[in-house]
């Protein structure tokens, strides 16, 4: 893997919290994570860190690559607390727009720094009106993260340009109920990368990690076996 998009496509259901986990976990492979959320960046007001270096300047760097250089030199947060490496994005949505657009334009400098370590996207809310739409075709492997209700699957199901996108797509299950991992797959027609622990802390303890764990695995694995999804079925109310 070297681009991981982590994405929904309706309300909240803990992309970020999944994508600082594996940016954590991720780590001894040199994992990044790149806040790429179109309705502005959270993380530096969180943490308490300053917002550039950032997504801007990575952006630029990456449309105008410098030969031999890491286009990550020098980008980089570290957050002692949660364990990760971070490209913070402006709080502005129209700031993190233009830098979404210039990165699109510039998938080579995407790749090009993906090829060194796994990148995680954390795209937020994705649908094709929204300004980071065009990163999810730069992604190797795009990772929708839904709950395990009616209405998320519902919204999920409707969302048909997941089965186009062209690098490899599945679904992270957040385990709110009532539907199960393979009640999900048959709704969604997608790869299951995993389930894990509904919260909106983050993902540690001993269940959390394994978890975490499971989809870091699977989305690591360069050569899957084909997967013949099913044919989406109706999600029925219980």
């Amino acid at each position: 893997m070297s681009v991981i998009g982590v994405c929904s496509v309706k309300g909240a259901p803990g992309v970020t919290v999944l994508a600082t986990a594996l940016a954590a976990h991720g780590q001894s492979a040199g994992a990044v994570l790149i806040e790429a959320d179109a309705a502005g960046g959270d993380l530096a007001l969180k943490f308490g860190i300053g917002q550039n270096p950032g997504l801007a300047q990575f952006a630029a760097r990456a449309r105008h690559p410098a030969p031999g250089r890491d286009v990550l030199d020098g980008l980089t947060s570290r957050i002692a607390s949660q364990a990760f490496d971070l490209v913070p994005a402006p709080v502005e949505p129209a700031a993190v727009a233009a830098s979404l657009g210039a990165l699109a334009a510039s998938p080579g400098g995407l790749a090009a720094a993906g090829r060194r370590r796994p990148l995680i996207l954390d795209l937020g809310r994705v649908d094709p009106r929204s300004p980071g739409f065009a990163l999810v075709e730069s992604c190797d492997v795009l990772c929708l993260v839904v709950r395990g209700d009616l209405a998320s699957l519902g919204h999920a199901r409707e969302a048909t340009w997941l089965a186009e996108t062209p690098g490899r797509s599945g679904f992270v299950l957040v385990d709110t109920g009532p539907y199960r991992a393979h009640e999900a797959a048959d709704a969604l027609a997608l790869l299951h990368l995993g389930t894990v622990p509904f919260g909106r802390r983050p993902l540690t303890g001993r269940r959390g990690a394994r978890a975490v764990g499971a989809v870091w695995d699977a989305l690591s694995e360069t050569n899957p076996e084909p997967v013949t999804a099913p044919e989406p079925a109706q999600v029925s109310t219980r």
